[in-house]
């Protein structure tokens, strides 16, 4: 075996055990960012819970979109805007795009660059944000409401990544509006100046607070995927390290066997001269 061949298993070691370190150095970074972000999520959660235990409480008045859901039907898709984190802001782009053709939605909001591929072209995309936030933040979720109200948006249904372990992160699809939120048995709150403007501000509220959370809760999971498939290239590079050096050790085997077999045969050829 050529000298050429074992230098070229040797450089793919090498490169290899370069992609090694960055994938573990990748790992480590997701996994600081993720303890300092999950430590929020509770609080979070416990936001939005309070936000319905508030509209549970005010007496539904006027003819808002978002109590009758008259109006444009609209789907919030959350995702990421980096990579690296296996296929989860595929699964989103997928279940998001057969969502959209299967209940006939009119406008898409899409969050996240790695919605682009998905929604860049597609007729009822109405806005794309791009590295809006590195972590969600409740100012671009009132944005974001604001938009719906403006666009006479009634019916919303957001799309975004489920944190449902460490190990698990699944797309889930969720109906925000109309909204339908059990009643009390009776208010023990008085309202000024009106009622109606009161529920109305309420709505909206209510509304960006959970956009908040599902984005929230989308970057939990998608810094939990990108730890989970930095561990496996880790390993799988472990692995590959593996197979070429017992591959360099056959061959370079085979070449100092081969070399010893031409030194033999060719003093038994000067011998017998």
């Amino acid at each position: 075996m050529s000298r050429g061949k074992l230098l070229s298993i040797k450089k793919r070691v090498q490169s290899t055990e370069s992609l090694k370190k960055i994938t573990k150095a990748m790992e480590m970074v997701a996994t600081a960012r993720v303890k300092k972000v999950e430590k929020n999520l509770k609080g979070v959660r416990e936001f939005l819970n309070d936000t319905k235990r508030i509209l549970e409480n005010i007496e539904f008045v006027g003819n808002h979109p978002f109590i009758t859901g008259e109006g444009k039907k609209a789907l919030v898709v959350i995702s990421t805007d980096m990579g690296l984190c296996g296929a989860f802001p595929t699964e989103i782009g997928r279940a998001a795009l057969n969502f959209v053709e299967k209940e006939g939605i009119d406008y898409v909001y899409a969050i996240g660059n790695k919605t682009i591929p998905f929604f860049k072209k597609h007729k009822s995309t109405r806005r794309i944000y791009e590295r809006i936030y590195d972590v969600p933040t409740f100012d671009f979720a009132k944005t974001l409401t604001n938009d719906l109200v403006n666009d006479g948006v009634g019916k919303i249904f957001v799309v975004y990544g489920k944190f449902k372990n460490r190990l698990m992160q699944k797309p889930e699809i969720v109906q925000l509006t109309p909204i339908e939120i059990e009643k009390t048995k009776s208010s023990r709150y008085e309202y000024e100046p009106e009622l109606e403007n009161l529920v109305d501000s309420a709505l909206v509220f209510y509304v960006a607070t959970s956009i908040y959370s599902y984005a929230y809760e989308t970057k939990v999971s998608e810094l939990y995927s990108r730890q989970n498939a930095m561990r496996n290239a880790t390993e799988n590079a472990d692995e590959v390290i593996r197979e070429l050096t017992l591959e360099f050790n056959k061959e370079r085997q085979a070449s100092i066997t081969q070399e010893l077999i031409e030194i033999v045969s060719g003093a038994q050829a000067l011998q017998e001269e």
